[in-house]
């Protein structure tokens, strides 16, 4: 090679190469900055479209308002289970439980005594009963009666019988209650299926009865299975038996009884409204933070949080839908409903006083009957959207625990999927009675 060719060319390529260095580098700061800003604008978007800062009561109130707002229709697809554990095994949600079998022996013992001493003292004076109670002697009567059941004895008893029969136990194991739901409160529109399912040794059996409401229009329709459709058919005629196999049943609900002026659309709005406020209404504690687990980590949540339905919460929740819903009445009829009168509203704000007052007041709570309060986890993401959740109850017997748990897992927000499509069609109670009645069923 000649050296003093190739050293100009050489020369040469390292300027051209500077250069292009040069421009590469410009390229590359101004690339970089974007890329800087580009990640920066994420990170602070993600930064404001999480709930990382917030508090578990304030994420589940997010939640809540987003039902209303934005995820106002989806579907549901749940099921429930029931299983046999050892005592020292059981487990509540991820508290371990503590054996306190002697301590409520003890206290049934006592209770027991009381409730003899309780009906003998009813007994002679029947006409006690007959009087008309106010709202407070009547939680309290009820209250009475429940005390006079040994702590957790209809838990225990049925526990420990199962206990003794392990095919018994066993075949539970094999039956769940599957559901599937669609909801879609833009349009007032809800399904449910219910599945009866059983699995067990040479035994299989899947029963589902599909219900719709058209709450625009209060119209119900069910779908019996064919089983049922078949044995209502041999009381009716072949006409009938003809459009059960493929029609539902519809009732109107707006046709049952004095019904005609009821605000029904006004009252389901200012029902689900009050329902979904009234848990802003919980304490800061109701609601706590928990470790993802796996059920949540297949359903893609970001935040787990825990509320253990304790009954002292029952009558803060109640006191406030009362209220959410009579505000929530009273904003939606300054516009009425056709046909609906003010005394129609007014009836209906008492009928809902009074549902709230028979519940605040209820003594039946599951801590009193199971010994233990349900604990229900929901699973979020990081926007609060509702992607599943889950209910745990244990139920302590002397030996062995029952285990009742049920799974829910929300999907197709904004498209939600409806299987039963009536599309107006149903035979209706009118004509099932009159077919019931029908000439020609007579002289079969």
């Amino acid at each position: 090679m000649n050296h003093a060719v190739g050293k100009p060319l050489w020369n040469r390529f390292l300027v051209l190469n500077c250069a292009n260095e040069i421009i590469s580098s410009k390229r590359l700061g101004r690339m970089k900055k974007i890329i800087g800003l580009a990640i920066a604008a994420a990170f602070g978007l993600s930064a404001c479209s999480n709930l990382d800062h917030k508090t578990a009561h304030e994420v589940m109130s997010i939640s809540n308002d987003r039902i209303l707002k934005e995820d106002h229709s989806f579907n549901i697809t749940g099921s429930s289970r029931v299983y046999i554990s050892p005592l020292a095994e059981a487990v509540l949600a991820d508290e371990k439980v503590e054996k306190k079998a002697e301590v409520k022996a003890e206290d049934g013992k006592a209770k027991a005594g009381d409730a003899a001493a309780s009906m003998e003292a009813t007994q002679e004076d029947d006409a006690a009963l007959k009087q008309e109670f106010s709202e407070r002697e009547e939680a309290e009567f009820r209250n009475a009666m429940l005390d006079a059941l040994p702590d957790g004895s209809i838990a225990q008893v049925a526990v420990d019988y199962l206990d003794k029969y392990p095919a018994i136990s066993s075949y539970m194991e094999g039956v769940h209650l599957n559901y599937e739901s669609a909801v879609d409160l833009s349009t007032r529109q809800f399904e449910l299926i219910p599945e009866l399912a059983i699995d067990n040794h040479n035994e299989k059996l899947s029963v589902k009865l599909p219900m719709k409401l058209d709450a625009a229009k209060w119209e119900v329709y069910v779908d019996p299975p064919a089983s049922v459709s078949a044995i209502v058919n041999a009381f009716t005629d072949e006409n009938i038996g003809k459009r059960l196999i493929k029609e539902p049943l519809k009732l109107s609900l707006k046709e049952i009884g004095d019904s005609k002026g009821v605000p029904f659309d006004h009252i389901a709005e200012a029902g689900v409204r009050a329902f979904l406020s009234a848990n802003k209404a919980m304490p800061v504690d109701a609601y706590v933070f928990k470790e993802m687990d796996a059920f949540g980590k297949a359903n893609h949540a970001r935040y787990r949080v825990r509320h253990v339905m304790k009954p002292e919460y029952d009558s803060v929740v109640m006191k406030a839908m009362a209220k959410a819903f009579d505000e929530e009445l009273s904003k939606l009829q300054k516009t009425p409903q056709p046909g609906s009168t003010e005394e129609d509203y007014k009836n209906a704000r008492e009928f809902f006083s009074m549902f709230v007052s028979i519940s605040d007041n209820r003594p039946l709570s599951f801590q009193r009957i199971f010994g233990n309060n349900p604990v229900v986890d929901y699973y979020l993401d990081r926007k609060g959207r509702m992607l599943a959740s889950r209910m745990y109850i244990q139920i302590n017997g002397t030996h062995k625990a029952i285990n009742i748990i049920g799974d829910n897992v929300y999907s197709n927000y904004g498209k939600p999927v409806f299987k039963l499509n009536p599309q107006g069609k149903g035979i209706t109670w009118r004509e099932l009675k009159e077919s019931f009645g029908s000439d020609k069923k007579q002289e079969d």
